[in-house]
């Protein structure tokens, strides 16, 4: 691994241009962003409403009866407008069926997406008669909708033994899948990659500190390297009570380039904390620890917290957000007295559904870089806009990223200015939903990054990468 030093020489002792090695950059800056999932298209629900429906009403039945059949109609058909209207009126009768009323109330709640009074009242049903094998058969699924595992599946294991073959089948379906989210989930991915910029350096030849010009050597400018990109993630959530889950994240990946190894990374990332999870939202809080390879030795570790939530505001919209409190070290000394410190990062996120086969999504992001060095501390403030397209089996995610960095203190090496950087990113990805073997879908990426600084000499520079990557999740 090269040692490069820390500091420009003092003022040449001739005129003419010196040819000077510029100090590294800092590399895993963006530790500080607080990470996201990436928003998907939701596969809207099927409807099991009959085709066809039917409703026989006789002239001699009572008002009640003929509700009675009105409610019965309205359920199997899903018509949740007109059995909004009936029920009232059900209520009113002077013998009206409890156990019909709360049935079918419950089940217009949990198509309207109110889990938990939908469960309240289809409880109060297997409370009273738990002999009713498919109204508790219906609870293990709502339960189970609303990620209340545990609860789910001791219903539906106490309804099988009295269910019809076939419901049978879909019980066991049921109790499969629970087993599954709760499982070890693997996730893995393979990609070429290429850069005209894997030392992060500014393309500006020359460096003028007053009177006096420097010309940087060749490794201080922008340098080529080919190499493949790699990850794998082992997550899992558990169930441990209602909507309460036990977490745990990880993932190791980095990007090893056979021609110029001395800017290969490595990371590995653990986090361990506590999750609520239900139909509609989730939050959490992970705390965490990262460990950083370049090239060969330790070039810093993090650890802190992150928490999290996510909730549904509609079947289109939907919000999420972080925050999160880093601490970071270096191993080189000379890097570590001056950037060692905590960051502070926010964001904020939406997505709107647009239409079944489009989907746009956006945010805004902050983050508060605390180093020992004031030159080297930071405000973040950007957002980003986005959006995912599917023509039939055609995919494709377009992304934009704007950031503001705006320094607290005069640079150490140009004393009259507080540098600030101005960062530009474009990210594409295109893949074909049945193009894939075994679970292993090839994409076709695009990345573009630029900075503009107002020290050009050291902080501008730009990159492009075209790539191919192979994901999967296990």
């Amino acid at each position: 691994m090269k040692k490069f030093a820390y500091f420009l020489p003092l003022v040449p002792l001739i005129s003419q241009a010196q040819t000077i090695h510029t100090p590294p950059p800092i590399f895993f800056e963006e530790v500080g962003v607080p990470k996201t999932n990436a928003p998907q298209l939701k596969t809207p629900p099927k409807s099991t409403a009959l085709s066809t429906p039917q409703i026989a009403l006789n002239e001699r039945d009572s008002v009640q009866t003929k509700l009675e059949k009105l409610i019965n109609y309205s359920v199997v058909n899903q018509q949740w407008e007109l059995l909004k209207r009936l029920l009232p009126l059900y209520q009113k009768q002077a013998h009206y069926d409890a156990t019909l009323y709360r049935y079918a109330k419950g089940a217009m709640l949990r198509a309207e997406r109110k889990y938990p009074e939908a469960i309240s009242l289809y409880q109060q049903i297997v409370n009273e008669n738990p002999t009713l094998t498919y109204p508790r058969f219906d609870l293990g699924v709502m339960l189970f909708e609303n990620k209340q595992y545990r609860q789910a599946k001791a219903e539906i294991e106490r309804a099988m033994p009295d269910l019809s073959p076939q419901m049978n089948d879909l019980a066991q379906r049921y109790l499969q899948e629970m087993e599954k989210r709760q499982n070890w989930q693997v996730e893995a991915e393979l990609q070429y990659t290429r850069t005209d910029n894997v030392n992060n350096a500014s393309a500006q030849q020359d460096i003028m500190l007053g009177e006096l010009r420097f010309q940087k050597d060749k490794d201080s400018l922008p340098q080529k390297a080919h190499g493949f990109h790699y990850g794998v993630g082992l997550n899992r959530e558990v169930n441990v009570a209602k909507n309460h889950f036990f977490a745990f994240n990880s993932y190791f990946n980095g990007v090893h380039y056979w021609d110029n190894q001395d800017y290969s990374e490595k990371s590995l990332y653990a986090a361990l904390g506590y999750r609520y999870r239900s139909a509609l939202q989730s939050f959490g809080v992970m705390p965490f620890f990262e460990q950083n390879w370049l090239g060969s030795p330790r070039y810093s570790k993090n650890y802190g917290v992150t928490a999290n939530f996510h909730q549904e505001l509609t079947a289109l919209w939907s919000i999420s957000g972080t925050l999160s409190h880093t601490q970071k070290r270096y191993a080189e000394t000379n890097v570590a007295r001056r950037h060692n410190g905590y960051i502070n990062g926010a964001t904020l996120s939406f997505s709107y559904q647009a239409k079944p086969n489009w989907l746009i999504f956006g945010g805004i992001e902050g983050s508060l870089d605390q180093s020992k060095d004031k030159a080297e501390s930071s405000l973040r403030r950007g957002l980003n806009i986005g959006t995912i397209w599917q023509i039939k089996d055609f995919t494709m995610r377009l992304s934009g990223h704007y950031v503001k960095r705006d320094f607290r203190a005069e640079n150490f090496y140009f004393p009259t200015k507080k540098r600030q950087d101005k960062e530009y990113s474009i990210n594409v990805a295109l893949w074909h939903n049945q193009l894939q073997w075994r679970g292993f879908i090839p994409k076709l990426n695009y990345r573009y990054r630029k900075i503009d600084s107002n020290i050009p000499e050291f902080y501008s520079r730009k990159s492009g990468e075209l790539f191919l990557s192979i994901e999967k999740n296990f």
